[in-house]
């Protein structure tokens, strides 16, 4: 908790620094017809997050055993980099993609992870090196893209990526792994300064880039690595029948789901997978009349239902298979069919669509005095 503290402090204190410099040297978002904002916003919050992991990760070595700890640094701070040279010089998807695959493979090797396990799911155990390193690649370089997909509206992936280091820090304290539960707690904590200031600031608000995404994506990744790898601590008998695949799933839910859903749509219409555009869940909302903040909040709020089904699966004995088969039905049902129904419901003006923009509606909260207290407390001086 100390060191939560202390990533949540030196975040909140770096943060008017970096936004002057961004915003002194030109690191902005500017507007685009896909983009959402009307002028250009500093973009380099995914810095300033790395700022408050940084000391907090240091002190942590000194109190808790880390394993991967060298590995999983350089993983993070070349992620980090790669997204800033992307955020400055805007780098072709094809070589960003090949950067990223490269990244992922080197800490895969270099830590060890590349032997992944299904922990018993259909009768597997450790999959094969030739099987288990180009699986874990395409794993991480298809989760750090989810999470940098997801980055569409004020709060959505910072928030996202905040409750998903909850419920990782929630498995690794129920099997006993503290030391990566205080990395969770860390990382929730140098991540809520930042969405505060993205969500309620004005003057001081503050894009996470692409290098704060593929950092956060590159931190999901890690843990799911290391939960999934072959002789994994959490795999303990007080987790029996707890399926681990399911689990990592069902905690990245909507955002892989999502990701699969835009990119198989791009390639049906003879396009890039990675064309940007505007057709992905959380664009369905805001075309519904949600608030940025009302779309992030039911998204989030249904991938921790989709964890709460696969949660009380476990709870009533579900087998390994049927926890997978549960996360999966209701992956395809939140992203694929609710995307499909919504489309149409627009084309169409009907009922539901109409329900909908109503429930958008009321998501607008920009001029209450609690929203305003929140964008004073977050502008200050500044």
């Amino acid at each position: 908790m100390l060191c939560f503290v202390l990533a949540l402090l030196i975040t909140w204190a770096v943060y008017p620094f970096m936004l002057r410099f961004a915003t002194r040297h030109k690191i902005v978002d500017y507007p685009a017809k896909r983009k959402l904002q009307r002028y250009p916003v500093p973009a380099l919050g995914g810095v300033t997050i790395a700022f408050g992991l940084s000391i907090p990760l240091i002190i942590s070595l000194f109190l808790l055993p880390w394993d991967v700890s060298p590995w999983l640094f350089a993983y993070l701070l070349v992620m980090l980099l790669l997204g800033v040279i992307d955020d400055i010089r805007d780098l072709p998807a094809s070589v960003r993609m090949c950067m990223e695959v490269a990244i992922v493979g080197c800490f895969v090797w270099g830590s060890h992870m590349m032997t992944i396990s299904l922990h018993g799911l259909w009768g597997i155990a450790a999959l094969p090196l030739w099987v288990g390193i180009p699986l874990s690649v395409i794993a991480g370089v298809g989760i750090i893209n989810s999470i940098n997909m997801i980055d569409g509206v004020d709060g959505y992936s910072s928030g996202f990526c905040m409750v998903a280091c909850a419920l990782f820090a929630a498995l690794f304290a129920y099997v006993g792994e503290y030391a990566l539960c205080c990395f969770m707690l860390i990382c929730i904590g140098a991540i809520m300064p930042f969405f505060c200031h993205n969500v309620f600031g004005c003057r001081t608000k503050m894009y996470i880039g692409d290098g704060g995404t593929l950092m956060l994506g590159a931190v999901m990744s890690s843990m799911v690595f290391f939960i999934l790898q072959d002789g994994s601590p959490v795999d303990v008998p007080r987790a029996h029948n707890l399926c681990y695949v399911a689990f990592c799933l069902a905690v990245l839910c909507i955002p892989v789901f999502d990701t699969l859903r835009v990119m198989c749509s791009r390639i049906r219409r003879g396009v890039s997978p990675f064309a940007p555009d505007k057709t992905h869940l959380h664009h369905l909302f805001l075309d519904m009349g949600f608030s940025h903040i009302g779309t992030a909040t039911v998204l989030i709020l249904t991938n921790l239902l989709i964890v709460f089904c696969w949660w009380m699966s476990y709870l009533l004995g579900a087998s390994l298979e049927v926890q997978l088969y549960i996360v999966m039905a209701a992956g395809i049902l939140t992203t694929f069919v609710f995307y499909a129904v919504g489309r149409s419901s627009i084309r169409n003006n009907s009922r539901l669509y109409r329900i909908l923009t109503r429930i958008g509606r009321k998501t607008h909260i920009e001029n209450g005095k609690p929203w305003a207290f929140m964008q004073r407390l977050m502008d200050g001086k500044n």
